[in-house]
């Protein structure tokens, strides 16, 4: 368990560091396809992505470095970055329609706490999670494969939904 706290310990700053680049590497990068794992424009789809991609990365390495035959791993882990995007969602569209206008210095305060809430739920269930069938957690990584692939499909076509509108042009997608 001290392990994987020292993980996640780690884990947060680069998830908080890297989500916050990956805001603006699509522009950086000139709408490079390989760029679209970041926010394409202000939707709140695209700013999902800042908390996905990141934590999705850093786990990757970690399941590489240590977690492997570690039952439940991935199954804790989508379950916490859902539980993440959730906040984001729910924290987002609720202060915003109280209020009838958003604030970046909120939004970025969502961001930081979905990211601590995330590494927060990995180090409150890994261990518990022990005890879960091997096929969960083949299943919990087709879910993350599914979500990465349709975070990069909903970025080039995004349902006219408004998750999806980008408040600052008023359009969807790119």
């Amino acid at each position: 368990m001290k392990r994987i706290r020292l993980w996640n310990m780690a884990g947060a700053p680069f998830a908080l560091v890297t989500g916050t680049l990956l805001h603006f590497v699509y522009e950086w990068f000139g709408g490079n396809f390989w760029a679209s794992v970041g926010a394409v424009n202000e939707s709140t789809w695209e700013h999902l992505k800042l908390l996905f991609f990141p934590v999705l990365f850093w786990w990757i390495v970690e399941y590489l470095f240590r977690g492997r035959g570690e039952r439940g791993f991935f199954v804790v882990r989508i379950l916490a970055v859902l539980a993440g995007m959730l906040f984001i969602v729910a924290g987002f569209y609720t202060y915003s329609g109280i209020l009838g206008k958003n604030y970046a210095v909120v939004d970025i305060s969502l961001f930081v706490l979905a990211v601590l809430l995330t590494f927060y739920l990995v180090n409150r269930y890994a261990e518990g999670a022990s005890s879960l069938p091997a096929a969960a957690d083949g299943a919990a990584l087709a879910v993350f494969i599914l979500l990465a692939a349709g975070f990069v499909f909903f970025t080039f076509t995004p349902p006219h939904i408004g998750i999806f509108l980008d408040p600052v042009t008023g359009g969807y997608g790119l």
